[in-house]
């Protein structure tokens, strides 16, 4: 029985470290057709957030000042996702938008840091770099797609000057894919949320 226990523990002990995001993760990208450009943020860190403190700043064409977008202060549920899309968007992606901005949006080569109080805590691409046409890697480019962030990515990227990696943590979609905007599915969540460890735990009485 003792061994049934610590078994049962060491189940638990392995679940709780697949633990939520330490903060909020750019979690999809949008640079679609034309004007068709958005960004969504995932709150996977277990409490609400005021969204109030964040910003996402744009760094065009390899520059290493970028353009500075407040997000809106509101409060962004555990779980939930925020989205910021062009206001020239198309009908389909200003309706799953939270938030809208006019001013110029990014394209497939430029970097995208998202900051809380002016720290970065993710980033898409390398400040001061500017790498052609695109971020690209073997299975794709970051041009005229959508980038969907892998459900096992659990922290951001916080060093916006290291080497991007795209294929590392990003699905390459094609263009105008918006069918996941607005949620986003992720394995970075403890054991209230996990429901295999349950399955895991039931398994070790048969």
């Amino acid at each position: 029985m003792r061994s049934l226990v610590l078994t049962i523990f060491a189940v638990l002990l392995a679940a709780s470290a697949r633990a939520q995001t330490t903060d909020l993760i750019i979690s999809e990208y949008v640079e679609g057709s034309g004007t068709n450009k958005a960004l969504e943020i995932h709150n996977g860190t277990g409490n609400d957030i005021d969204l109030g403190i964040y910003s996402l700043v744009f760094y065009f064409n390899g520059a290493t000042d970028g353009t500075a977008i407040a997000l809106d202060a509101v409060t962004l549920a555990e779980g939930g996702t925020h989205v910021l899309a062009d206001n020239d968007a198309n009908a389909t992606l200003l309706a799953l938008a939270d938030q809208l901005y006019s001013g110029s949006f990014f394209n497939g080569n430029d970097a995208i840091v998202l900051e809380r109080d002016g720290v970065v805590i993710d980033s898409i691409g390398t400040v001061g770099v500017d790498p052609g046409t695109a971020w690209t890697c073997a299975a794709g480019s970051a041009q005229n797609h959508t980038l969907r962030r892998m459900v096992s990515i659990c922290n951001g990227d916080d060093n916006p000057d290291d080497v991007f990696d795209l294929c590392a943590e990003w699905e390459i979609l094609p263009s105008d894919t918006f069918d996941g905007l607005g949620e986003h599915l992720s394995d970075c969540y403890s054991v209230g949320a996990d429901g295999n460890v349950l399955g895991e735990i039931k398994a070790l009485y048969r």
